[in-house]
């Protein structure tokens, strides 16, 4: 693009170095706008024809650190791995900011190469730390919630999957501590096999589903988590351009009684078209129970503002 964009300046440039009388300056103007336009449009429509392309045509081989991802974290889900920053305040007055910092990488893939949309089998590494600061009293830590987990994923056309193991554990923040001498800290940590798949029934909608067997709990965890939720994402067509996203998400946990934690995003993404990453900007709400472990049995709804990077 950059290049034919060059070569029509130079055109231009060439054209109006001639004697030219001034009336025939809008017209060389006005063909060269119909140009450029023209070549815009048509290598918009190389670009989306190359990421349309059968992917039954590319090959399958082994790759050691592979670009990209076969399973991608879900948008609207707390505890998954990216890095993100969200400022909220809750329906019982308190100012909270909600910091996580992690990632979810692939280590082999037996599959077809790059991360625009691959297929195959793949070995995945996730981890975060979901961290929770108190606003209202300066910032202190008042909880974290740690995720580390290992998984198989394997995507093919609009379906994807993963099984695997992960582990959480959460923890109280020493200021939290000192400032509330009489709570009793609980050590929730589960140890759990997960499996769950995804579904596109359109290239911008995913739904998603899927289920946690905790083989140790304590702490007052329970065996057993459900997640389900939905996403829209249009494809941007351009890393440069912004699009609308929404997502959300239901967590049912028997910790809880299975009582629902439904959080709801709104707001404007770029993606990038070769790495699959993404940078979102937007507003949240949730309600249920409590996404930081250490204090499950407490309720909030929320409203706020973030932003999150998804790998």
């Amino acid at each position: 693009m950059a290049t034919v964009r060059l070569v029509l300046i130079g055109w231009i440039t060439v054209r109006a170095s001639l004697s030219l009388t001034a009336s025939e300056l809008p017209t060389l103007f006005a063909e060269s706008r119909m140009l450029i336009d023209q070549v815009d449009a048509d290598c918009d429509s190389i670009c989306q024809a190359l990421r349309s392309a059968p992917a039954a045509e590319l090959p399958y081989d082994w790759q050691l650190l592979p670009d990209g991802l076969l399973w991608h974290s879900y948008l609207a889900a707390p505890h998954e791995p990216r890095i993100s920053s969200l400022l909220f305040h809750t329906n019982d007055g308190g100012s909270y900011w909600d910091a996580t910092l992690g990632g979810r990488v692939g280590l082999l893939r037996y599959g077809t190469r790059g991360a625009n949309r691959p297929r195959g089998l793949q070995w995945d590494l996730e981890g975060a730390v979901i961290t929770r600061l108190d606003l209202l009293h300066a910032e202190d830590v008042e909880s974290m919630d740690y995720r580390f987990g290992t998984e198989i994923t394997a995507a093919e056309g609009a379906w994807a999957m993963k099984f695997g193991y992960f582990h959480v554990s959460s923890h109280v923040g020493d200021e939290y501590l000192v400032r509330n001498h009489s709570f009793e800290r609980i050590n929730y940590v589960t140890e759990s096999w997960i499996i769950g798949g995804s579904y596109r029934p359109i290239e911008s909608v995913r739904l998603y589903g899927e289920f946690a067997n905790a083989f140790s709990v304590s702490g007052g965890a329970q065996r057993y988590q459900y997640q389900t939720g939905a996403e829209f994402t249009p494809d941007p067509g351009s890393t440069c351009r912004a699009m609308p996203f929404a997502a959300i998400n239901l967590n049912f946990r028997e910790a809880v009684d299975y009582d629902v934690s439904t959080t709801v995003q709104l707001g404007w993404c770029f993606q990038s078209s070769l790495s699959g990453r993404r940078l979102r900007f937007g507003a949240q709400y949730g309600d249920g129970p409590t996404s930081q472990y250490a204090f499950f049995t407490r309720r909030e709804a929320s409203l706020g503002l973030g932003v999150w990077f998804d790998y």
